[in-house]
């Protein structure tokens, strides 16, 4: 007969502090480890949300420009969101409505042009915008007035849009799916 105590050590940045405590174990003997990716379901993630497979925290009040908007992201270990495919902008915008978001709300994302106009990357990963949904009849992006350099996307329409990266707005950060390691301390 033996007994298991289970302790679970998350490394995450959506805010949870991570456990320190490790049980008195011989390194070599008496536990396993198992590493998961993600969050257990039973752990509280606030203020970040699972949504599909990512952590967002969607910022319902405080607007602010697209750089102040990418510094709060990072002071809470995230970056603006990048959405890459539709699935990922289909159950953002589902959330969004289903917590009354309205047409006129926008949220900067980590896309933008600053490097080169017209071609537009997400700043959270370095990677081109292979998926960019653009709003409107006309040829988005427009870079209207000629300084339209950060992209936004609207919270009930699954559509972004470029826009001056000085323009007040709310925004939608993104977590890093975190690794979660449990360690299994066996007592014989």
């Amino acid at each position: 007969m033996y007994r298991t105590e289970t302790l679970l050590l998350i490394l995450t940045s959506v805010g949870i502090p991570s456990l320190a405590y490790l049980p008195d174990v011989n390194i070599f003997t008496n536990y396993r480890t198992e590493v998961y990716n993600g969050i257990p379901s039973e752990i509280d993630t606030t203020p970040f949300v699972r949504i599909g497979d990512n952590y967002y925290y969607i910022e319902p009040m405080n607007k602010v420009n697209w750089f102040q908007a990418a510094g709060a992201c990072r002071m809470m270990n995230a970056h603006l969101a990048s959405i890459e495919d539709k699935p990922e902008m289909e159950a953002l915008i589902k959330y969004m409505k289903a917590k009354g978001f309205k047409n006129n709300d926008y949220f900067w994302i980590s896309g933008n042009d600053l490097g080169t106009e017209g071609a537009f990357y997400w700043m959270s990963n370095g990677r081109p915008m292979t998926y960019a949904p653009w709003n409107g009849p006309k040829q988005m992006p427009d870079n209207y007035g000629g300084n339209e350099n950060c992209v936004h996307m609207f919270a009930t329409r699954e559509m972004i849009n470029d826009a001056n990266c000085k323009i007040q707005m709310l925004y939608v950060c993104e977590a890093t799916e975190p690794k979660t390691f449990k360690f299994t301390y066996i007592k014989w």
